[in-house]
């Protein structure tokens, strides 16, 4: 379902993001970022899992607010040591869990370190219907 407040104009040259998202007027919702830890609290030692429970943690705090994937205007992906390889295996995680045909504005950022020793957090501002 489509959030009629969003509009997505599709980035020239990169497949798959947008460019740019306008929202109009309402309520904003901003979820800080999320990391994905195993039950017992130790950081996946798989990137690819790493990425999966991460999306998770980040889908619970979408649904808590009362939006879905559908609803976002804006994601940051911080990934650790990020190189190619990272980028490639994080694109292709997250397209097999994302199933929207309208994807929001995004950024992915190499950083140095996350919190907890995590190798990849998610933030991200969604429009309320």
């Amino acid at each position: 379902m489509t959030n009629e407040r969003i509009s997505r104009i599709p980035a020239p040259v990169v497949p798959g993001i947008s460019d740019s998202t306008r929202v109009a007027a309402g309520e904003l919702v901003f979820i800080s970022g999320q990391v994905g830890f195993e039950e017992d609290g130790s950081v996946p030692t798989d990137f690819k899992r790493a990425i999966e429970l991460t999306y998770g943690e980040f889908e619970r705090a979408l649904h808590a607010a009362g939006v879905t994937y559908d609803d976002l205007v804006r994601v940051n992906v911080y990934i650790t040591e990020l190189d190619q390889e990272k980028l490639f295996t994080w694109r292709e995680t997250r397209n097999g869990i994302i199933k929207t045909t309208t994807p929001s504005a995004s950024t992915v950022i190499g950083v140095h370190s996350l919190y907890n020793g995590a190798t990849i957090e998610i933030d991200g501002i969604a429009a309320a219907r």
